[in-house]
């Protein structure tokens, strides 16, 4: 009976070992087993700091031509779209009652003339006279007096010639500067008054654009700093421009600061209104380590990534993340050049794992 129980408990052992041992083995073999990742041979590269801002187009210049007098319009030689020179008369109003009140301002100048040299001869005459006592003082006194007024008159009338030609040049509206007209807000036979609007020039052959930087951003911008301009509507379009207008003070409502940039339009492909991406490089940062963001894992308050070590295992590494540029962050600590980053299977890694690098590329290649 003894050897019986014996040889029961025997084969219950060998059952029970048979069973075990092959799930032992197989985990064994399981945690030995490599996991295969793709990691990113790391190097350095200069890295342009570049702020990113949209704004609107606006011409260079834009000026409200207004009536500097009243009167009817005659006629107008522009219409909106027309390019339009420099001194070009733009509006004529009728210029009939001007053109009388300068003839009137001109024949009351003949008559003061006339005035002016018969009272001149008068008062020679006197000053001749008196001192032979031929006249008396106060007859003198008077020659003089007339003589002075008479002068008077003459340069007060002058001017009133003046005032009268140029009232009657006000009957043209001329162009200040070349350019496109943007509106037109008159027809012909229209009365129109003292200041009121006419037409709207604006000069396109350099358009602006207005942008609004944060404190971070603003305080690195120079004058000089490179810039490219892209329209919303064609971003294939890009074009050079420069900082023309630095804002000193900051906008007490968005905490922001005005910059206005001018970019040159030949060709007018620019039109005001437009919506422009604008990218100024306001320095570059030598010898910066960039890495794909999606390698990166964030651990509660810290970041890391996974390095394949020389012993083909992986090894963690805290870091500190500086710029983003697109899809690649900066590394400002804990990676340097010539180290492995694992980019695909990092999630499935801790420290110490062993790693099958099934694919790996240069970081230049970004």
């Amino acid at each position: 009976m003894k050897r019986r129980c014996n040889l029961i408990s025997l084969i219950v052992c060998l059952v029970l070992l048979s069973s075990c041992s092959p799930t032992n083995e197989s985990s064994v073999q399981q945690e030995e087993k490599p996991v295969p990742v793709r990691v990113l041979e790391i190097t350095s590269r200069d890295l342009p700091v570049v702020v990113a801002a949209v704004g609107r187009l606006a011409p260079n210049r834009e000026v409200t031509l207004s009536a500097e007098l009243g009167g009817v319009v005659k006629s107008y030689s522009a219409n909106i779209g027309d390019r339009v020179e420099s001194g070009q008369t733009l509006v004529i109003i009728d210029q009939t009652d001007y053109r009388l009140a300068l003839k009137e301002a001109e024949a009351n100048l003949e008559v003061a003339q006339v005035r002016l040299d018969a009272s001149k001869k008068s008062f020679e005459r006197t000053k001749n006279l008196l001192p032979r006592k031929v006249i008396t003082p106060d007859a003198f006194d008077k020659s003089e007096m007339d003589y002075k007024s008479s002068r008077a008159t003459v340069a007060r009338v002058k001017t009133l010639v003046d005032i009268a030609g140029e009232r009657l040049k006000k009957t043209r509206i001329r162009a200040p500067f070349s350019g496109l007209i943007a509106s037109r807000k008159v027809e012909i036979g229209q009365i129109v008054g003292t200041g009121q609007p006419l037409m709207t020039l604006v000069d396109l052959d350099a358009v602006r654009v207005l942008i609004h930087l944060t404190e971070r951003d603003y305080v690195h911008l120079d004058r000089s700093d490179p810039l490219t301009v892209a329209m919303e509507a064609s971003p294939e379009s890009v074009f050079k421009g420069r900082i023309d207008r630095i804002g000193i003070k900051a906008d007490e409502r968005t905490n922001t600061f005005d910059v206005e940039i001018l970019v040159d339009n030949p060709n007018l492909f620019l039109k005001a209104g437009m919506t422009a991406r604008v990218r100024v490089t306001t320095a570059v940062i030598p010898g910066a380590i960039m890495i794909p963001q999606s390698a990166v894992l964030y651990r509660q308050d810290r970041r890391e990534v996974f390095v394949a070590g020389s012993d083909q295992k992986a090894e963690v590494r805290e870091i500190e993340l500086g710029r983003s540029e697109g899809a690649v962050v900066q590394v400002l600590k804990g990676l340097i050049a010539g180290d492995r980053l694992v980019v695909t299977g990092g999630h499935y890694l801790k420290s110490g794992d062993r790693i099958m690098i099934s694919d790996s590329k240069q970081a230049g290649t970004l």
